[in-house]
């Protein structure tokens, strides 16, 4: 017989801690910008079909039950319940999780005693970095706060994880942008962010990137529609620099993608 080997999930989030009514469930299951064909729900789409398929049976219900029976054993199982069951089941023996996404979130320690599991943290560039403005008051601040969160972060992350590449942060250049760049581009944000206020300034976006690869920590970039010339450039210009670069949902791009892997060793899918 030959036996599962663990798998180890790369790239995940946590579980909400709060249970779903239908349509919010629904929306969890594709993320799209507008409702769903006519006639069909987000259940009629694969991601449905598997969670359908899959999910219901290890809560003790039938394959393909109708979802408001399965979302009503959820409640009655509990979310700690209804989590142990899936995720022990999963075959995942560790996971890596991006700790970057909004909202109430399980972590790593919680899903690790959950799964029965191990758990470690990647640390997503652009939320850290909100954060470090919120409380930097000045451009000086600002810049070393960034590169001390970041440094300070590798010691204990996996992984860093960035949609700098969807942000049109890698649109214009692929270079570390110059001091007088950074320092430029970090007053204008200071000066016109509000509290909690997003970054999209292309500048510090680079600028974040490459006090990440400075760790050696693996990077993964979110690839699906940014811009793939822009991953070439920056793939070819992190070669040899001892830092892995994992492009995730590179669909449509996927075969731009599969040839970056081909053409860079430290490059990966």
């Amino acid at each position: 017989m030959i036996e599962t080997p663990s798998l180890v999930d790369q790239h995940c989030h946590g579980v909400l801690r709060t249970e779903l009514g239908l349509g919010t469930f629904e929306a969890h299951l594709a993320p799209a910008a507008g409702p769903p064909g006519p006639g069909t729900t987000f259940f009629d789409t694969q991601t449905g079909f598997a969670v359908r398929r899959w999910c219901p049976p290890l809560l003790g219900l039938e394959p393909h039950c109708p979802p408001a029976r399965y979302l009503a054993r959820r409640r009655e199982l509990g979310v700690l319940e209804t989590g142990r069951r899936l995720l022990r089941a999963s075959g995942i023996s560790t996971y890596l999780v991006d700790t970057g996404l909004p909202g109430d979130l399980t972590g790593p320690a919680e899903i690790a005693a959950t799964g029965a599991a191990e758990a470690h943290e990647i640390v997503r560039l652009e939320p850290l970095a909100e954060q470090v403005a919120d409380t930097s008051g000045t451009v000086e601040g600002l810049l070393a706060n960034l590169a001390e969160a970041v440094h300070g972060a590798a010691a204990t992350a996996v992984a860093f994880g960035s949609d700098a590449a969807v942000r049109r942060g890698l649109a214009y250049a692929t270079e570390p942008p110059g001091p007088g760049e950074v320092r430029g581009a970090a007053g204008r944000w200071l000066a016109c962010r509000p509290a909690g206020g997003r970054l999209d300034d292309p500048v510090l976006l680079r600028h974040l990137l490459w006090i990440a690869v400075a760790t050696g920590k693996p990077l993964q970039l979110h690839a699906g529609t940014g811009d793939p010339a822009a991953l070439a450039g920056f793939a070819a210009r992190t070669a040899g620099l001892g830092t892995d670069l994992v492009l995730l949902h590179g669909y449509p791009d996927h075969r731009h993608t599969a040839r970056l892997t081909g053409a860079f060793p430290h490059v990966h899918a």
